[in-house]
């Protein structure tokens, strides 16, 4: 499987170690996988995790003082012009490969490759539109190809969200079935245009329009707060606010809370697509080729993931922000992040995948950097 670049991950090959078990005849409670055995199988074969490292230039200090000054800001136009809820919105780039940020591969390379399926960079950005608690429709771009001809490229923008007359076909059935707005342009990311039709479907209808005004939070990107935008909000009574650069991932809620457990999920469902491919593909000789995602299932994927984040994740965004008070309610989608049903189903099946538990994911100390599987001397 290594050889075919696809993602080994730990809960995968406990899954294997335990299956070869079982075919060896070994009860159920001989052997179990356990950690100690793991890591002497790794040291054996000359295995490690491989993961790729982020940095940041700026400190917690710096984080928490610019928090501080931004939430004093919030709390002043809040009490100045009478702010009962305040919305964040986000954009982030959902890949439609979600592989798994780690592989087990033999130490001393200097190259870790795994097979994709050609789709890693058409990229699906999701929009997160939310308020205290209250998750609203998501706005979701995705990647489509422009006409040369100028004419045709201005109707699809303004008939068809950006999509040529046959793609609009499959896309517009999409928005009333996951209840979400869909639009596209070829590079898949955000702009004004699409700023300004992300406000009016959101605030354009809301009841109060006329007499409350209501807070919104932007990071500082040029989209957000183009004149078009900026009118299109005063119109509709919205009062836009930059998170401050740099330091959305302590101001800006979606970042703090949101958009991981998000993204773990979408990385499970990916990777059980995997699982379901090579499971097929086990008693085939042809080579194994991933086959990526369709447009309507990544974006079944988001609208899912995001109607199953729970209301005491979106609260704890604000509060960990210091936006409303701090949330006592424990993180749902952290504490149930790997389906126990599914574990299950897997164990039964023999399968030879899983998804990925955020802990294996993320986590950089090697005590817990354990699985391994005989398939590396295949």
């Amino acid at each position: 499987m290594r050889k075919d670049g696809v993602p080994v991950t730990p809960h995968m090959l406990q899954l294997m170690v335990l299956e070869t078990a079982i075919d060896l005849g070994l009860p159920d409670d001989a052997f179990h996988a356990g950690w100690h055995w793991m890591r002497g199988f790794k040291k054996r074969h000359g295995l490690a995790i491989r993961a790729r490292t982020r940095q940041g230039q700026d400190t917690q200090g710096d984080g928490e003082a610019a928090l501080a000054a931004f939430v004093q800001r919030v709390q002043a136009v809040v009490v100045e012009h009478g702010i009962d809820v305040i919305y964040n919105a986000d954009q982030t780039g959902v890949n439609y490969e979600y592989l798994p940020a780690k592989t087990m591969q033999l130490k001393g390379d200097k190259t870790v490759w795994i097979k994709c399926g050609g789709k890693t960079k058409d990229r699906a950005t999701a929009m997160h539109a939310n308020s205290n608690g209250d998750k609203l429709h998501m706005f979701l771009v995705l990647k489509t190809t422009a006409s040369k001809v100028k004419s045709v490229v201005q109707e699809n923008l303004t008939q068809r969200h950006g999509f040529g007359k046959q793609v609009w076909k499959q896309v517009e059935p999409l928005q009333a079935r996951f209840n979400c707005r869909l639009y596209g342009n070829p590079t898949a990311w955000w702009n004004f245009d699409i700023s300004v039709a992300f406000l009016k479907f959101h605030f354009e209808n809301r009841p109060d329009r006329s007499t409350k005004k209501v807070l919104l939070l932007w990071d500082d990107f040029s989209a957000h707060f183009t004149d078009e935008v900026v009118e299109c909000a005063r119109e509709l009574n919205v009062l836009l606010e930059k998170v401050p650069p740099r330091f959305t991932w302590i101001c800006q809620p979606a970042d703090v809370a949101w958009i991981r457990p998000m993204k773990t999920r979408l990385r499970q469902l990916w990777i059980d697509l995997i699982r379901r491919q090579v499971r097929h593909h086990k008693h085939q000789a042809t080579t194994f080729k991933l086959v990526p995602p369709s447009r309507a299932t990544i974006v079944r994927w988001i609208t899912q993931v995001w109607d199953d984040l729970p209301r005491s994740t979106i609260l704890n965004g604000f509060g960990k922000c210091k936006l409303i008070q701090p949330v006592t309610q424990s993180d749902e989608i952290e504490a149930a992040s790997v389906d126990e049903d599914m574990l299950a189903q897997l164990h039964v099946g023999c399968a030879v995948d899983d998804t990925i538990h955020p802990s294996d994911d993320i986590d950089h100390h090697d005590e817990l950097e354990y699985y391994c599987i005989r398939f590396f001397k295949e």
